[in-house]
C-alpha cells in the first residue's frame, strides 16, 4: 500500500493519465461482462394448427408485441437475444403460452397444449394452465349467474395465486403472480413474500406489489391518521380532523360508485353504522368518483346517512397518495386518540372488530 501511495504522489502527469485510462477500460470491460452475463438467447420452436399463419411474442412487462413469428407448414421458430428472467407470452388471441427467458430452448406444441423446456418453464406452464382453467370456469359461472359457484372458483383462484408465490420463493416465478396475490395478503404476509432477499423482489413485474407494500405501511396500526381536506356531499370543505382524534372510533371507508364490490361491501358498512354509531362509531365515506351527480345519486340509493367526502378526481384523488389507496373497497379504523387500529377489514372481520372495541 505504501509503494502504491508513493507512486501516485510522485508519478508524472502522463503516467497518472495512463492509469486513469486503464482504470476506465477495466471498468468498461467489467460492466460489459456483467451486461453480457445478463443476456440470454430466447429460443422457441414448435408446431401449431395448419390454419395459423403467424404468432405474436409479447413482453409481459410492457404488454407490447415485440415480434411476429411466421408459421410455415404448421411449424415455427423464434430466436432472439433478451435479458435473463424476462416474461413473455407467445401465441394467438385464442391461445397463448407463458414463458421465462432463462437460456434453455423451449418446444411448444399448440395442438396438444404441451410446453417442454427447463424445469422452471415447465413449472410455470403448470401454474398457467391451472389459472387459465379457473379463469374460464369463472367466466362461465358469471354468465350463468351462479353466484355460489363463482365465489367458490374465486376462492380457488386466489389460493392458486398465493401458492404460486409461496411455493417458488427460491426462483423468479412469483414475479408474475405477486401483484395479484398481494390483494389477498395482510401486511405480515406481504412483508414476508416481498422481502428484499427474494430473487423476484426487484423484477419489474413486481413493482406494483412493492408499491402496495409501501401503501400498507401508511395504514399500519399504531400510526397516526393522515389529515386531508375535501368537499362533502353538500359542497362544504371538511377535514378528517373534524372527526378523527376527537374521542370516537372512526371508520374511513374508501369506495367508488362504479365498482360493484363497493356496493356489496356497503351492506357491512351500513350494518356497522346502524349497530354501533350510538356507541361511539363514526363512519366517513371517501369516494373516488369523478361524476358528481352519479356520486350523489349512489349516496341516496345506498342510503348512506354518514358524512361523504370526495374531490371528484378519481384515481388522482389526494387520498390515493395520502392513504395509499389503489383498490376498492378499502377501509381504515382509527381509534379515539387518532391512532390507526386496523385496516382493510371486510365482512364479518370488520363487524367483529368494531364490536370487540365497542362492547
Amino acid at each position: 500500500m505504501k509503494k502504491l501511495k508513493l507512486f501516485c504522489i510522485f508519478a508524472p502527469s502522463n503516467a497518472l493519465t495512463d492509469m486513469k485510462k486503464l482504470f476506465s477500460i477495466c471498468l468498461m470491460v467489467t460492466l460489459l461482462t456483467i451486461a453480457k452475463a445478463q443476456q440470454v438467447t430466447l429460443n422457441i420452436e414448435g408446431s401449431v394448427p395448419t390454419e395459423i399463419q403467424t404468432l405474436t411474442l409479447t413482453d409481459m412487462v410492457s404488454q407490447q408485441a415485440v415480434d411476429t413469428i411466421i408459421v410455415i407448414n404448421g411449424h415455427f421458430q423464434c430466436q432472439r437475444s433478451t435479458e435473463k428472467n424476462q416474461f413473455f407470452s407467445i401465441g394467438t388471441r385464442g391461445l397463448t403460452f407463458l414463458l421465462i427467458s432463462d437460456g434453455t430452448p423451449i418446444n411448444i406444441n399448440f395442438n396438444k397444449g404441451v410446453l417442454k423446456g427447463s424445469s422452471l418453464n415447465e413449472r410455470l406452464h403448470r401454474y398457467d394452465l391451472h389459472v387459465s382453467a379457473l379463469d374460464m370456469a369463472m367466466q362461465y359461472a358469471y354468465m350463468a349467474q351462479d353466484r355460489q359457484k363463482l365465489d367458490s372458483l374465486r376462492t380457488a383462484w386466489q389460493k392458486t395465486m398465493k401458492q404460486a408465490v409461496v411455493e417458488n420463493a427460491d426462483n423468479i416465478i412469483p414475479a408474475y403472480y405477486i401483484n395479484e396475490a398481494a390483494y389477498f395478503c395482510d401486511y405480515d404476509e406481504m412483508k414476508q413474500l416481498l422481502s428484499p432477499d427474494k430473487p423476484y423482489y426487484n423484477h419489474p413485474l413486481a413493482r406494483q406489489a412493492r408499491t402496495m407494500l409501501q401503501d400498507y405501511e401508511l395504514k399500519m396500526p399504531g400510526k397516526p391518521f393522515v389529515d386531508m381536506e375535501m368537499s362533502d356531499s353538500f359542497g362544504r370543505m371538511r377535514r378528517l380532523s373534524e372527526w378523527c382524534g376527537k374521542g370516537h372510533y372512526v371508520l374511513l371507508h374508501f369506495w367508488n360508485s362504479n365498482f360493484a364490490p363497493c356496493r356489496k361491501d356497503m351492506e357491512h358498512i351500513a350494518y356497522c353504522y346502524e349497530m354501533f354509531h350510538d356507541k361511539g362509531l363514526e363512519v366517513i365515506g371517501v369516494s373516488f368518483d369523478t361524476n358528481k351527480q352519479q356520486w350523489l345519486r349512489s349516496i341516496n340509493e345506498l342510503k348512506m346517512v354518514w358524512p361523504q367526502l370526495s374531490d371528484l378526481k378519481g384515481e388522482m384523488s389526494i387520498a390515493t397518495e395520502a392513504w395509499g389507496i389503489h383498490s376498492f373497497p378499502a377501509n381504515v379504523l382509527i381509534g379515539p386518540d387518532g391512532i390507526i387500529v386496523a385496516s382493510n377489514l371486510y365482512n364479518d372481520a370488520l363487524e367483529d372488530k368494531v364490536e370487540e372495541l365497542l362492547k
